[in-house]
């Protein structure tokens, strides 16, 4: 037989002490997160963007990735090389923002991408 004999005084202390450890360890994390769950301010309503060229809600993160990994910007640095001069835009059929073949969403006609194309005569 085994020499480890527990006794019930020693298993009330050793259960005294984890449960007054457990007490401690909680108090101190609730003090330490405040208790509270941080409360979000409320959604504004949904206004019309001041661009609306820029607006891309509703664009998935992986068309979101193409835009960003083809540098495309509203405002081109190089005004000969326009969105609306370039090869793979695709022309407005209503309002003021056309497309591009390479990636969705909306397309300033003065911006640019690093895929920048002349378009042909």
């Amino acid at each position: 037989m085994s020499d480890n004999k527990i006794t019930r005084k020693s298993f009330l202390r050793n259960m005294s002490v984890l449960g007054a450890t457990a007490f401690g360890a909680s108090t101190l994390i609730t003090a330490c997160g405040g208790g509270e769950p941080e409360t979000q301010p409320a959604p504004e309503a949904a206004t019309a963007p001041a661009d609306p060229c820029g607006d891309t809600t509703g664009l998935s993160e992986s068309d979101l990735n193409m835009r960003r990994n083809l540098q495309y910007v509203h405002e081109t640095p190089n005004p000969e090389q326009r969105c609306d001069n370039c090869q793979l835009w695709i022309a407005p059929e209503n309002g003021e923002c056309g497309g591009c073949s390479l990636f969705r969403g909306p397309v300033n006609p003065n911006g640019w991408c690093n895929s920048w194309v002349a378009m042909q005569s």
